[in-house]
């Protein structure tokens, strides 16, 4: 079993939750900083989103593949 990657399963909250600096979201952030030094880099990462609409299951691999914002009104960080 120590052979298996290294995974890790997140939602973003609200917005760009960690770039709210809400004082609430200080010991969420600490432990994503956390995770993310004591994870090795990783060689490939899987995103799943809501926020892309195709008609059948579709996969991108696109170097900049298309946002849509369907939320607004945060920081521009």
């Amino acid at each position: 079993m120590d052979d298996l990657p290294k995974s890790l399963f997140l939602s973003h909250g609200g917005g760009p939750l960690p770039l709210l600096n809400d004082p609430a979201h200080a010991g969420l952030v600490a432990c994503l900083q956390q995770i993310a030094r004591d994870l090795p880099r990783p060689e490939a990462i899987v995103l799943f989103s809501a926020h892309w609409e195709e008609p059948i299951a579709t996969i991108t691999a696109a170097v900049h593949p298309e946002l849509i914002h369907d939320y607004y009104g945060f920081p521009p960080e």
